[in-house]
């Protein structure tokens, strides 16, 4: 069945509105006719099966609230340029990233701001997560400096990591750590050393997630899948 987001899915039994490009998506592109079958999708964990009825209406026929996953991974990320991005975005929804921050530090290239470019964040996450059925879209944070972004996470619960090619697997840290980890990701050439230091210096973990010197998107994804991996094979 077609997946769709429905930012309010209601009880079963009652009529739901999709937005403007889901909706044509539905009926003008794929042309739906009544009794298909469709699956819905809040981003917030709700998933309901619901139908198509006559007059391009849709009905609810059965809903359910998926469980927050007690493992969350917070990835921040110095963000690379739009296509690396896009492709990022919707990889992260795959694997369940929980949410990621968007950094700028001292060899960030041009960052997209604005409404427009949350909005299209936004619709790429909800991509990967209608392809991989995860029923919670990631929350996305507001641009940050990379000093301050490190002292943020420092003064909360979070076990924190980054990448260092030349650092070992550290996999006591992550079997002891909690169930909220910090995943930080740096521009192409990587973080500077002063970066380094300072994480250093806050408590983070040095990673090594593969012999070669990785793409910002393929760290970001890899990094991320590792860490969920690990800390799921302990709990």
């Amino acid at each position: 069945m077609h997946c769709f987001y429905c930012k309010e899915i209601n009880l079963p039994g009652s009529a739901v509105e999709l937005d403007e490009r889901d909706w044509k998506h539905l009926f003008k592109t794929l042309r739906a006719v009544p009794g298909e079958k469709i699956i819905l999708m809040d981003g917030r964990g709700v998933t309901a099966e619901a139908v198509v009825t006559e007059g391009r209406g849709i009905r609810v026929e059965h809903c359910e609230q998926a469980v927050e996953p007690t493992i969350k991974l917070h990835l921040y990320l110095v963000v690379p340029k739009k296509q690396k991005m896009d492709q990022l975005l919707k990889q992260c929804a795959e694997i369940g990233v929980w949410s990621i921050t968007p950094m700028i530090s001292a060899r960030s290239v041009a960052l997209a701001s604005g409404e427009s470019a949350a909005e299209r964040w936004e619709a790429l996450l909800f991509e990967g997560c209608k392809q991989s059925r995860n029923p919670f879209v990631a929350l996305v944070g507001d641009v940050t400096k990379f000093g301050d972004a490190v002292k943020v996470v420092a003064a909360q619960p979070l076990t924190p990591f980054f990448g260092a090619p030349d650092a070992t697997m550290i996999y006591d840290k992550i079997d002891k750590s909690g169930n909220e980890i910090a995943w930080f990701v740096g521009p192409e050439g990587g973080f500077t050393t002063e970066e380094e230091t300072l994480m250093l210096e806050h408590g983070f973990n040095r990673l090594c997630i593969g012999n070669w010197i990785m793409r910002v998107e393929t760290a970001a994804v890899c990094g991320a899948a590792i860490l969920l991996f690990e800390k799921q094979k302990v709990k």
